[in-house]
């Protein structure tokens, strides 16, 4: 089979001529143009992230850091509280002149009077700040005694206020509850009894006198006897 050969034998001026797709060409150019720009947007968007992610990250860490800086000074804070407060009681211990060495000497007495027979000793024993307009601070002790006999609880109370020496520096005995407690297998007793002793120590009072010495502060009356 023989193939055919199409020849154009018109001048070439009248020659159909091949134009480019103008359209096309711009279209493609567009698209390429967009593609282009979102990818370098894409860029710019991501280093930006990238860069707030870093100054997130910091920032976190700076916060972690001021907080932890933060409890250490509120702990500093709390600590020079507890020194202003020490400071302030030893100031007024200071201020209120009284001699505190002597007056547990002499209240190892008044607990030692042989009227007592020895039946009270000390739990323990606090100096604290009086709220109380006037007191400086409040002397208070946790006393026991063994048995129950309101008779000897007011002899004692009766001696702690007409002990002169021991009672100067002091505005009053407060009043108290006496507790009853029950011992369980205690040979020497079934029983004792607890009561709380607070006496406000005066403010401004002078160093207590001593037994002998010239120019001591007449002591004040005794107080009447208590329950």
């Amino acid at each position: 089979m023989l193939a055919m050969i199409e020849i154009n034998l018109l001048p070439p001026e009248y020659r159909p001529r091949e134009t480019t797709n103008i359209p096309l060409v711009a279209t493609i150019l567009g698209g390429l143009v967009v593609v282009c720009g979102l990818f370098f947007y894409w860029m710019s968007v991501d280093a930006a992230v990238r860069e707030l992610e870093r100054q997130n990250g910091d920032l976190t860490k700076k916060k972690t850091d001021l907080e932890g800086e933060a409890k250490k000074i509120d702990a500093l804070k709390d600590e020079i509280e507890r020194q202003k407060s020490r400071q302030e009681t030893i100031i007024e211990i200071s201020q209120s002149k009284v001699m505190w060495s002597q007056k547990l000497e002499q209240l190892a007495n008044i607990l030692g009077t042989p009227s007592l027979s020895n039946k009270f000793w000390i739990q323990n024993l606090t100096l604290t700040k009086a709220a109380g307009r006037g007191a400086t601070a409040t002397l208070a002790m946790r006393v026991s005694g063994m048995g129950y006999d309101m008779r000897e609880v007011a002899k004692l109370r009766d001696l702690i206020q007409n002990d002169q020496n021991f009672f100067y520096h002091f505005q009053r005995l407060d009043s108290f509850t006496v507790n009853r407690v029950e011992l369980i297998n205690y040979r020497n007793a079934n029983e004792r009894m607890d009561f709380d002793i607070k006496l406000p120590v005066t403010a401004g009072t002078p160093a207590a006198p001593t037994p002998g010495r010239p120019g001591a502060p007449p002591a004040p009356a005794p107080a009447p006897g208590g329950r």
